[in-house]
């Protein structure tokens, strides 16, 4: 069997209810926003991608899952994390809308190279462009005018959320293009410290 899967941290629930809170003012998540082609990222969904997968076999799904306890047991303590901030990926007229990190970058950077050289190690395809961490809030659109992104990007740089340290690696699922779901299928602890 073959499955999509990608490596993520998942915010916990006060901290994706701070930012829900103002996601929920942006241009994008309003009533009248139903004729714009940029969609709102449920605040079920939101995660930091650590490393996106693609389509595995079960061989190299049981490999990531070896890597991701392999990362985990090598990281002295669990990155301590805040949302905070934002911008605009942009694509032309196209832009995917989301919320950056603060806190212990450094500890997350070192967590995503130790997780990237594991699956390296185990020959477990991956993205390997450079690690960029964020929370993607909306997916490409091209109907928000230059006010709209201006009124997203000033709100979002005005943001900072609650800090919270980082519970686990977690391997999802992505059931795209059927439904827009991730299923967490397998979850490697960080240490607390």
């Amino acid at each position: 069997m073959t499955q999509r899967l990608f490596i993520a941290i998942y915010p916990p629930a006060a901290a994706v209810a701070d930012l829900a809170a103002v996601a929920s003012q942006l241009p994008f998540s309003r009533p009248h926003a139903e004729g714009l082609s940029l969609r709102p990222v449920p605040p079920e969904q939101w995660h930091v991608t650590v490393a996106f997968l693609g389509i595995l076999d079960d061989p190299q799904t049981a490999a990531a899952q070896a890597a991701m306890r392999t990362a985990a047991a090598g990281t002295v303590r669990a990155p301590r994390l805040r949302l905070t901030g934002g911008g605009r990926f942009d694509n032309g007229r196209a832009g995917a809308a989301w919320t950056g990190l603060d806190g212990d970058l450094e500890v997350l950077h070192d967590l995503a190279t130790r997780l990237r050289g594991a699956l390296a190690g185990a020959d477990v395809p991956f993205d390997a462009r450079p690690y960029q961490p964020h929370l993607t809030l909306a997916r490409p659109g091209d109907r928000l005018d230059p006010g709209q992104w201006r009124e997203v990007l000033d709100r979002l740089d005005a943001y900072a959320g609650p800090a919270w340290p980082a519970a686990a690696l977690s391997l999802m699922r992505s059931d795209h293009p059927v439904s827009n779901h991730y299923t967490e299928i397998f979850a490697a602890p960080l240490p607390r410290g």
